[in-house]
């Protein structure tokens, strides 16, 4: 049977463009997204890039946009999906490279890279996400957490709650939390509070 469709410009040479060329015909593409945590709130499309590990709004030297089929901001600390630019990315099998992300580890069957080692953790990318959150969270101080969070000034301290006394202390301690916290103290913790709380 032959094909209906007449042959029009592939969407992704154009994207992000305008106006587009005459020729243009429904298509559907493959774009980059990678999973990163806000810096700062954010607008759903807004253009951003990637600084000291978060994402920030970014003007000129953009290298992709927040999820713009969000319906609401992203607050800072929130991971969400970083649309990377078109046509900016080296490698593209759902397996994919660019010069802003680094490298993770993979296996797939139709990558021509069978396995692509992590890069390390960045004690200083960590250090900054955490100083982000706590400066953005209602709870103590950076050094404050920091030394509950290994065990040293919390009153309290479960799998449920980081708890502190005469201190305001509220509100969700996301997952990444504790990968921060272990990449900057190099311990590893195994009681991961979810919440924090106070005796004010």
């Amino acid at each position: 049977m032959a094909n209906k469709h007449t042959v029009a410009t592939d969407a992704l040479e154009t994207l992000g463009t305008h106006p587009i060329p005459d020729n243009s015909g429904r298509d559907a593409i493959h774009l980059a997204v990678e999973p990163v945590v806000a810096g700062v709130r954010l607008r759903p499309g807004e253009r951003v890039k990637i600084e000291k590990g978060c994402a920030v709004p970014a003007r000129h030297d953009a290298t992709g946009i927040v999820d713009p089929f969000l319906g609401g901001l992203v607050q800072s600390g929130q991971r969400f999906w970083f649309v990377v630019l078109p046509r900016t990315i080296t490698s593209l099998r759902h397996v994919w490279s660019h010069p802003s992300f680094p490298e993770e580890a993979t296996f797939h069957a139709d990558a021509d890279e069978h396995y692509v080692a992590p890069a390390p953790p960045n004690k200083e990318t960590s250090e900054a996400w955490l100083r982000e959150f706590v400066k953005n969270s209602d709870c103590p101080g950076y050094e404050a957490v920091m030394a509950a969070a290994v065990g040293d000034g919390a009153e309290s301290w479960d799998d449920d709650y980081l708890h502190f006394n005469g201190q305001d202390a509220h509100g969700k301690i996301p997952p990444e939390f504790w990968d921060h916290v272990e990449v900057v103290t190099g311990q590893k913790i195994t009681k991961r509070a979810i919440y924090f709380s106070c005796g004010c």
